[in-house]
C-alpha cells in the first residue's frame, strides 16, 4: 500500500504546481492579509472573477490547506476563515513584503516553462534541450528576445533576497573575505543586490557590479557600486575577490571552464579569491535542503542548465587549471565553493 501511496504523490505532484501558481496568480496572500481572515464567501468576493465558481474555489483552498500554504480557523459562529502561514507571507507581493517570492513562483511554474518536459526522453537521445527541442532557441536567447528580462531579473531578485543572508553569514563563518581584500566583483549580479548584500557586512570594500549592456542600462545609479557592462564570456574586470551567484549552473563544462578561465585572469594572483554560489547536489549536510537541490536541478536540466554534484564541480575547477577549492555548506539550497589561485 505505501507504494501506491507514494506513486499516486508523484503522479499527482503537478497540483501543488498548479494550485499555487493560481494563489499566486489571484492574489490570495495579499487579500487575507489586507482584510484580515475570511470566510470562503468573504475571500470569493475579493477575486478578480466575475462569477466564482464556489464548488472549485472551496476544492482549491481545501488543497492549499492541504499544502500549508494557508491554515484556517473556526469563530465562535462556527465559520471557517482561512489565514495566512510563514509560506504563503513568503508569497506577499512587494508592496507588504520586499523579500517576495511571488514572482519567482510565476516564472518558476510558468506553464511554457512546464510543458517541455514533454521532451525529457527526446533530450536524452540527443545534444539539444527540452526547451530548445520545443522552442528551437535556447532558454537565454528566448528571454532576451522577447524582453522578458525585467520579469525574470524580478524574480532573481526576490530569491537572491531571501537566500544572501546565509551567503554572507558562510562568508563571515568562514573568514572568506578579510581586510586583506579591498575589491569585490559582482560577475553577473544583476542589479547589485548580493553585491550591496556583502558590502554591508564588509564596508571597507569597492564594489563593482558586472552584467550586459541591457540590464546596466536599467539599473538605478548606487554610489555604493560601480556598474560595468560587458560580457563575462569574453572578460572580466579585475577584483581582489569575484562573486558568480547562479551563473555556472546555466552552462556546461567547456562554456563553465571558459568563465573560470576569465575569472583567474581577473583574480589577484596571490590574494584573490572566486566565491561560486551554486547547488551542490549531494551534499550530505542540511538534507531539508534535498529537496529543494533535486528539483530545481530537473528544471535546470530542462531548460539546457547543468547543477552539479561534487564530483562535476571538482571536474570544471580542475579543469579550469584550479588546484584549491573549498565546499562551505550554508543554510540554502545553494553552497559557498571558495576557489583560491
Amino acid at each position: 500500500m505505501e507504494a501506491r501511496v507514494q506513486l499516486s504523490k508523484h503522479m499527482f505532484a503537478f497540483a501543488e504546481t498548479m494550485s499555487l501558481r493560481c494563489a499566486v496568480e489571484l492574489g490570495l496572500p495579499d487579500k487575507i492579509y489586507e482584510h484580515g481572515p475570511l470566510t470562503l464567501a468573504e475571500l470569493a468576493t475579493k477575486l478578480p472573477i466575475e462569477s466564482v465558481n464556489m464548488d472549485r474555489f472551496e476544492q482549491t483552498m481545501r488543497y492549499l490547506v492541504h499544502i500549508n500554504l494557508f491554515t484556517t480557523t473556526t469563530n465562535h459562529h462556527e465559520e471557517t476563515k482561512y489565514e495566512l502561514t510563514p509560506m504563503s507571507r513568503l508569497l506577499l507581493s512587494k508592496i507588504h513584503n520586499n523579500k517576495s517570492l511571488a514572482t519567482f513562483v510565476m516564472v518558476s511554474t510558468d506553464p511554457e516553462e512546464l510543458f517541455v518536459s514533454g521532451r525529457l526522453v527526446e533530450s536524452l537521445g540527443g545534444s539539444k534541450s527540452c526547451w530548445e527541442l520545443q522552442h528551437g532557441v535556447t532558454m537565454s536567447e528566448k528571454m532576451m528576445n522577447d524582453n522578458e528580462w525585467s520579469k525574470l531579473s524580478d524574480a532573481i531578485n526576490g530569491y537572491t533576497l531571501n537566500m544572501i543572508d546565509a551567503v554572507v553569514d558562510g562568508i563571515k563563518r568562514e573568514s572568506i573575505i578579510d581586510q586583506s581584500v579591498t575589491t569585490l566583483v559582482d560577475v553577473g549580479g544583476n542589479t547589485g543586490i548580493a553585491a550591496k548584500a556583502i558590502l554591508n557586512a564588509f564596508p571597507h570594500l569597492k564594489c563593482t557590479v558586472m552584467d550586459l549592456l541591457d540590464v546596466v542600462e536599467n539599473v538605478p545609479k548606487d554610489p555604493q557600486l560601480t556598474l560595468v557592462a560587458g560580457d563575462f564570456l569574453s572578460s572580466i574586470p579585475n577584483g581582489d575577490v569575484l562573486l558568480l551567484k547562479s551563473i555556472l549552473h546555466g552552462y556546461d563544462d567547456d562554456v563553465s571552464v571558459t568563465i573560470l578561465n576569465n575569472c583567474k585572469k581577473a583574480m589577484h594572483p596571490t590574494r584573490g579569491r572566486l566565491i561560486l554560489v551554486e547547488m551542490v547536489l549531494d551534499m550530505e549536510t542540511m538534507p531539508e535542503f534535498s529537496h529543494a537541490r533535486l528539483g530545481p536541478a530537473m528544471q535546470m536540466m530542462l531548460m539546457g542548465g547543468n547543477e552539479r554534484t561534487k564530483k562535476g564541480w571538482e571536474r570544471v575547477i580542475h579543469m579550469a587549471g584550479f588546484a584549491r577549492y573549498k565546499i562551505v555548506p550554508i543554510a540554502a539550497g545553494e553552497s559557498i565553493i571558495v576557489i583560491y589561485p
